[in-house]
């Protein structure tokens, strides 16, 4: 029987997103690449089973996974982790401006128009110049959306790295400076785990570059 690796999406993400790492990796797993955001979700609970797993995670998935680890630190064989925020190195004040400024988009995905929100949501700086996935309307489930940015907000997050496994990989675009900032702020604090810069691309490493991701992957369960 295969050991399952559980990969997690972004926000506004799906499960698909995984599909061109999953296509580049040649470790032998059972993926499990569930969807947060449609209508039929499974939640942001983890699935049921005490089975050990490895996870998987892109920027909110990545954040979920970190609560995951903490909350059931004994289930989980590791994890390759990108563009993540543990929620650590936030300053109080930065912690209310943050959980305002999500509490305001989450009230934005449960009524406001999709074109005009998706609009303003792909204009933040942390996406840089990359091109944005398209994301059409009738796949979501708006509830969830502003479910996630509404009680899984990074200002409410925190992360404790004695009760993470050892077996980590931190990704970061190289472009990604605020990223590649919290990769080395969690290295001088002592969280587990290699650290390592993807050149040339920046927050989007599902779709920036997914050979890279692949190969780390590999490298995390061999």
């Amino acid at each position: 029987m295969k050991t399952r690796l559980i990969a997690l999406p972004g926000f506004l993400g799906s499960g698909e997103d995984w599909d061109p790492v999953r296509a580049q990796s040649k470790a032998d797993l059972e993926w499990i690449c569930p969807n947060l955001f449609t209508p039929d979700s499974i939640g942001f609970a983890p699935p049921l089973g005490d089975e050990p797993a490895w996870l998987a995670g892109y920027s909110f998935g990545a954040r979920l996974a970190l609560r995951w680890m903490n909350e059931n630190p004994g289930r989980w064989l590791g994890a390759m982790l990108l563009s993540a925020n543990p929620g650590n190195f936030q300053r109080e004040n930065e912690r209310v401006v943050r959980h305002a400024a999500d509490a305001a988009w989450g009230r934005a995905f449960r009524g406001q128009p999709w074109n005009s929100v998706m609009m303003r949501w792909n204009a933040q700086d942390v996406f840089g110049d990359a091109s944005a996935p398209l994301r059409i309307e009738n796949g979501y489930s708006r509830g969830r959306l502003a479910e996630a940015l509404e009680n899984f907000s990074v200002a409410d997050q925190f992360t404790d790295p004695l009760r993470l496994p050892s077996r980590l990989a931190w990704l970061a675009g190289e472009m990604d400076r605020k990223f590649v900032a919290l990769q080395e702020s969690e290295r001088q604090a002592g969280f587990p785990g290699v650290f390592l810069t993807v050149p040339g691309v920046g927050h989007r490493l599902l779709h920036e570059a997914p050979v890279a991701v692949a190969a780390a992957l590999d490298d995390l369960v061999a």
